[in-house]
């Protein structure tokens, strides 16, 4: 690959990335105004992306195998238990709560999982990690007056956290012997299975509720886009940088939770944030170039 390929690439995924988490920050919103539990919602996503890549991966004739499922198994395994932490969060926290636990993603990436894809960590980059994180809690704790505040959701979002840290590490890997498609369809059979368990026992009901089935869709196609062009970009864009760029994703969601849901507006210090948050993006991704 030359160069001026290599910096199109790049480029490209860069551009993925943006949109991948635009989407997720959407997704969070849907995911609270569908008031769907959350393993229940989880398990819907779940067995439909995984039909819906699935067709996608047939008609793209792409192939399977017992060992594209055992790379696909880790994350699809994590990335169901972070459906499950992070909607059930959702549900009972407020978007910017919930979000802003997923936002603190990067600088675990930084600090646990750098090195292990051989990239380095620049004093400038960490400067500017902690400011988009600082940019990240003033939006978040704007709104600490929320009624809609919960302890057991944000301890659920400490627990997605983790688990979405987990799975990105783990799409990494996987990323290097599938391709995006087969990773997503594959994966997401593994997501599907490890949650049906979880509703069963702690929803007591695999329906979401009359008139809430469209809901579904809605969340395959917004968030569920979103992780497709993610795990693309795994293969073009450093671990690091993509990391950085998911801070985008809360920012998007508590902007859009105040327009459209109700309780969640936004005040001039959690704007601020988002300002600072944006900034910092700009200035990481100039780094990298």
């Amino acid at each position: 690959m030359t160069a001026e390929t290599s910096e199109r690439a790049g480029g490209v995924g860069l551009g993925a990335v943006s949109a991948a988490v635009t989407l997720m920050g959407i997704g969070s919103v849907v995911a609270k105004a569908a008031e769907i539990d959350g393993p229940v919602l989880g398990l819907h996503r779940a067995w439909g992306a995984a039909l819906v890549y699935g067709i996608l991966l047939i008609v793209t004739r792409g192939t399977w195998s017992l060992e594209k499922l055992r790379q696909a198994a880790p994350g699809g395994t994590v990335f169901g238990l972070q459906l499950v932490f992070f909607f059930s969060s959702v549900r009972l926290t407020t978007v910017a709560n919930a979000t802003m636990l997923i936002a603190l993603q990067p600088v675990v990436v930084l600090l646990f999982f750098s090195r292990r894809f051989g990239e380095t960590v620049s004093r400038l980059a960490w400067g500017l990690s902690l400011l988009a994180i600082g940019g990240v809690a003033m939006v978040v704790f704007g709104s600490v007056d929320s009624p809609s505040w919960s302890l057991a959701g944000d301890l659920l979002g400490v627990c997605a956290l983790a688990s979405w840290t987990l799975y990105f590490v783990l799409s990494k890997r996987a990323r290097n012997h599938l391709g995006a498609i087969e990773y997503q369809a594959l994966s997401l059979v593994f997501s599907a299975a490890v949650i049906l368990p979880i509703a069963l026992i702690f929803s007591g009901t695999l329906d979401p509720g009359e008139g809430k089935w469209w809901w579904i869709p809605a969340m395959v196609a917004i968030p569920g886009t979103g992780h497709l062009l993610l795990n693309w970009a795994h293969a073009r864009v450093a671990l690091g940088l993509v990391s950085q760029m998911t801070l985008v994703s809360p920012v998007v969601s508590v902007a859009l939770a105040s327009v459209v849901l109700e309780g969640e507006s936004v005040n001039a210090r959690q704007i601020g944030g988002m300002l600072i948050v944006l900034v910092a993006l700009a200035a990481l991704v100039s780094t990298r170039d």
